[in-house]
């Protein structure tokens, strides 16, 4: 061969070895390679491998030009990672381009692209593709256009967009860092996820791909496989143990209930709450809300548990504040029509079809104006709301007939007829007692906590005359006079008004919470529409409630507060039974017994048996030390229409009473007794007598009780001071309002990116372009004696 036949040879290779780097973009897809397992690091320390180490099976280089092309089998290797791609560009020691079927690998680490560029100073690796794929053990991440690895740390960033798979969980977001050492990745921007388990959307999350754990590191908005709503702005859900772990401002709903805590933990297969620090359960079903600092609620049980300074109110009916809404301390559930602005400005969506447009999560703007509606009439408000405490507060579900293996109501004797006769004398053992002169403003026994149709009772003909009257006083003057006279037992004039406010404004109310609503100019009560008590499914519940109280039970509303040591309540009969020797007060009236059991029809009270040793005491107006008194053996109070309308006091009963007239200081003291004694009362007042057995009386003229009268009953007892003055002496805390209508109009996640890959992939596909890859590193590279031919 003539030399000059040998330097045309040898251009014409140069020029067909620079060939493929003229002409990379528009090269064909390339078979897969032979798939086989990564190959072994080099056998020289990290320290030894500073610049980057290249092969390729054929390298050349342009006359008076530094950059070395490499073609065929090409490989990098730099700090445990390798690149591999069918040809290259070395412009120096740390610095060089791949083109075509880039594979960069780095433990169990793959990242396919068309093209990269890699530095070896900063280890960053620059990844290019319609496309890019990175497979991280079964999770495989697709990412548009660009993305960036350190080969160092082994870690990778997006900010185009990406979609990640892993068996059935789906993930997506604007942008994203993972790390191929910790096998997790931090979604950022617009975050949508969903798998059989969830769907949640969110700015800012970590998902650790080995153990399927989900860290929240901003607000998240969670909907279960059960529909059940949850959210908070720090947290975790493993997987595993179907777990999430709320450490800040959490709150769930489910169809009849809502949670909020400051740490929550919520098992969603058993569906368990467990609530730590400032915590509260609304549940519609029940018409009740828990609060304390520690508590758990149990779904699939039905049983729960409050503690660390509890308290438990219950409510029957809508109330409405006159001044704003949402009211302090008050409740709004589903039922109304409104569009109001979340506390954490998350966006709503309208109730329409096509609710499921795209929410840009890292923003998460309420962009719904706020509507308040029209003010509702202050008549209108009937404050019921009852407010307990205790130092523990449990409530179990029992299947149909299991909560009370024999339930006995007390024997509620028909209330007595009272016999009516024209002739005022012949009757001896009843009274009419309008005639009396009696103290005005005094209420009489037990204004009840509800009201009720009671046990029916024969009305008295119209016209009939029941009863004897008392003797005139003036006909008293000199000596003791005795008969044989029922015992009126606290009788009273004015009644107290059913649902008289209570002035607690010197209460000073501390703040609880991020936001205090301001202090209410009366009691509190709760707001909540009529028809959203029944459960959201529309399933009758047939499950037996049982509520127990444990010491140091105190209890408020509007008309009647009482304290004991314990309480437990029945919904199979709609009964309560307080122990302890309770203390029960309305307006002046002070009533005790060694047990207090409360029967309730249509959810309101209807009877009431004060049993062992009962106790009524009343302050006497216009004399502090002076009282009404009244004991016996049994009890028994009924209800009608929120007033008492019936009283049957027996066994042994005895009765010091002070009369006088209206607004003046009493004149005669009274002391009677009897066998059994009944008092009928007409607008809160007694009005009628009618007594069993052989009734003893006498009366003083308050002047001239004798030295050795005793004016206290054996028993008596007067304390005020343990009396709740208004529901904050049951609890300061803050009663949240319900969320459940704002919930609703929540967007669920939508999954745009996911979308956007799908067309994109399809269209890479068809038109030939673009492949989708899965090949390991290229087998010739075990052939190269453990990497003896690295430059």
């Amino acid at each position: 061969m003539t030399p000059r036949r040998r330097i045309l040879l040898r251009r014409s290779l140069v020029l067909l070895f620079l060939l493929p780097f003229v002409l990379h973009a528009q090269q064909p897809p390339q078979q897969d390679q032979i798939q086989t397992t990564p190959a072994p690091p080099p056998a020289q320390p990290e320290a030894q491998t500073a610049i980057v180490q290249y092969y390729g099976e054929l390298m050349t280089q342009l006359p008076s030009d530094t950059i070395l092309y490499l073609i065929d089998s090409v490989v990098f290797y730099h700090n445990g990672t390798y690149i591999q791609c069918d040809s290259a560009k070395r412009y120096d020691e740390y610095r060089m381009e791949c083109f075509g079927n880039v594979v960069i690998n780095k433990d169990s680490t793959y990242i396919y692209g068309d093209r990269a560029s890699y530095d070896g100073h900063t280890s960053i690796a620059k990844i290019y593709s319609p496309l890019l794929k990175v497979v991280n053990g079964d999770a495989t991440m697709w990412v548009f256009n660009y993305m960036e690895f350190n080969t160092q740390t082994n870690i990778g960033e997006y900010n185009e967009g990406a979609v990640i798979t892993q068996r059935d969980n789906l993930m997506e977001s604007d942008r994203g860092i993972f790390s191929g050492d910790s096998s997790t990745i931090t979604f950022v921007g617009h975050v949508a996820m969903r798998n059989d388990d969830y769907k949640i959307r969110t700015d800012s999350v970590r998902y650790d791909f080995d153990n399927e754990i989900v860290t929240f590191l901003t607000r998240a908005y969670i909907w279960n496989k059960e529909r059940d709503f949850l959210t908070a702005e720090r947290g975790d859900y493993v997987r595993a143990t179907s777990t999430y772990h709320f450490t800040r401002n959490a709150y769930a709903m489910t169809p009849d209930q809502e949670f909020w805590a400051d740490t929550m933990n919520y098992e969603s297969a058993i569906r368990k709450v467990t609530m730590r620090s400032n915590l509260q359960i609304l549940d519609t079903a029940q018409r009740s809300i828990g609060l304390g600092d520690y508590g758990y609620y149990n779904d699939s049980l039905k049983n729960g548990l409050l503690t660390d300074n509890p308290a438990l109110i219950l409510y029957d009916t809508l109330v409405v504040r006159q001044d704003t809404l949402p009211a302090p301390d008050s409740l709004i559930t589903a039922g109304t029509s409104l569009q109001t602005v979340s506390a954490d400005s998350a966006q709503l969506a309208p109730a329409t079809a096509d609710s499921t447009r795209q929410v840009e999560a890292d923003s998460l703007t309420a962009r719904q104006p706020r509507i308040i509606p029209p003010v509702v009439r202050r008549d209108t408000i009937q404050p019921d709301s009852s407010f307990a405490r205790a130092d523990t507060i449990l409530f179990d579900s029992y299947p149909p007939g299991q909560s009370k293996p024999k339930p006995q109501p007390a024997v509620q004797q028909p209330a007595p007829t009272i016999a009516t006769q024209t002739d005022s004398i012949a009757q001896q053992d009843s009274i009419n007692l309008q005639t009396l002169p009696v103290p005005t403003g005094d209420t009489t026994l037990l204004a009840t906590v509800t009201s009720a149709d009671s046990l029916s009772q024969a009305p008295h003909p119209e016209g009939s005359n029941p009863a004897a009257q008392l003797p005139n006083t003036d006909t008293l003057t000199g000596n003791r006079q005795t008969a044989n006279v029922p015992q009126p037992v606290a009788i009273t004039g004015t009644p107290i008004e059913p649902d008289q406010p209570v002035d607690d404004s010197s209460t000073v109310r501390p703040m609880i919470g991020v936001e205090e609503p301001p202090h209410p100019t009366g009691p509190d009560s709760t707001l909540l529409a009529a028809q959203p008590t029944t459960p959201a499914t529309g399933k009758k519940d047939t499950l037996e409630r049982v509520i127990r109280a444990r010491h140091n039970v105190r209890m408020w509303r509007s008309d009647m507060q009482s304290v004991c040591d314990s309480m437990i309540a029945y919904s199979v009969d709609s009964t309560s039974s307080l122990f302890g020797r309770p203390l029960i007060w309305n307006g002046p009236n002070q009533l005790t017994a060694d047990r207090i059991d409360l029967y309730s029809r249509n959810e309101e009270l209807d009877y009431a048996e004060f049993i062992g040793t009962p106790f009524v005491t009343q302050q006497v107006e216009n004399a502090d030390t002076l009282f009404n008194q009244a004991t016996g053996r049994l009890l028994q109070t009924w209800f009608r229409n929120n007033e008492i309308s019936r009283a049957i006091m027996t066994g042994n009963v005895s009765n010091y009473y002070y009369r006088g007239e209206d607004s003046l200081p009493p004149t005669d003291f009274m002391v009677l007794t009897c066998a059994s004694l009944t008092i009928d009362f007409e607008d809160q007042e007694p009005v009628r007598l009618n007594w069993g057995g052989q009734g003893n009386w006498y009366i003083d003229p308050i002047n001239k009780i004798p030295s050795g009268q005793s004016q206290r009953l054996p028993g008596f007892s007067w304390e005020p001071e343990r009396k709740p003055r208004n529901r904050y002496d049951i609890t300061l805390r803050s009663i949240r309002p319900s969320r459940r209508h704002i919930v609703e109009g929540y967007a669920l996640p939508v999954f745009p990116i996911e979308e956007r890959f799908n067309a994109t992939r399809e269209a890479l596909l068809q038109g030939g372009s673009w492949r989708d890859r899965s090949e390991l590193l290229d087998n010739r590279i075990l052939h190269l004696n453990d990497y003896q031919y690295l430059f």
